[in-house]
């Protein structure tokens, strides 16, 4: 499987890069989110793992981006957030075609690998 992790945070991403790559996941990391964006509409990856508050876009902003390309639903994202969204501005994301999963900061490895997974 090839995963693409969207952080800004370089350790978080490296964090996640190793642990998928120990899984046997080809991984992709960008820390830039207009490039991610870019990449998102370019190429495909069985799953996109996508930090929700990061400068320039937000994930959110990337999301909607995608929406409006009608390019979200071919994808499954994993959002990340450390931020304290509401339960239902997670739930408004939940029910968007392509959002497949919410995990909250500081992740459980387990939890994403079975949200990889699933």
């Amino acid at each position: 499987m090839k995963a693409l992790i969207v952080d800004d945070n370089h350790d978080i991403s490296e964090l996640l890069s190793i642990f998928l790559k120990s899984k046997g996941f080809d991984t992709v990391v960008i820390n830039e989110s207009k490039l991610a964006l870019e990449h998102l509409k370019e190429e495909n990856y069985d799953v996109t793992i996508l930090d929700i508050s990061m400068p320039q876009l937000s994930g959110i902003d990337i999301i909607r981006k995608l929406e409006r390309k009608n390019i979200l639903k071919e994808k499954k994202i994993i959002i990340l957030t450390a931020v304290g969204l509401s339960s239902r501005q997670i739930n408004g994301l939940m029910q968007k075609d392509g959002i497949h999963s919410c995990l909250k900061k500081p992740i459980r490895l387990n939890e994403l690998l079975t949200a990889v997974a699933s």
